[in-house]
């Protein structure tokens, strides 16, 4: 099977490759873009560092104060 396109089909054919060719990123979009999640990516990183500390203090925090009431609580019932 061959392909036999006339002139006015290859030059709607261009004519419509040309409309779009304004919407395809570039290299340099590329690397910006690149750049942002990046960016995006080492602040996630230190949040996520941040969360994950905040919530071992505070399970320590409440394993220190039930430690300490069942303490008291063992103490002043037992005695």
């Amino acid at each position: 099977m061959t392909v036999d396109l006339t002139a006015i089909e290859i030059e709607r054919r261009l004519t419509a490759i040309e409309t779009m060719l304004p919407t395809f990123a570039t290299k340099a979009d590329i690397q910006s873009l690149r750049a942002e999640i990046q960016a995006s990516r080492a602040e996630w990183k230190a949040d996520l560092h941040s969360l994950t500390r905040w919530m071992v203090f505070a399970v320590l925090g409440s394993v220190t104060a039930a430690a300490t009431i069942t303490g008291l609580i063992v103490r002043f019932l037992g005695a």
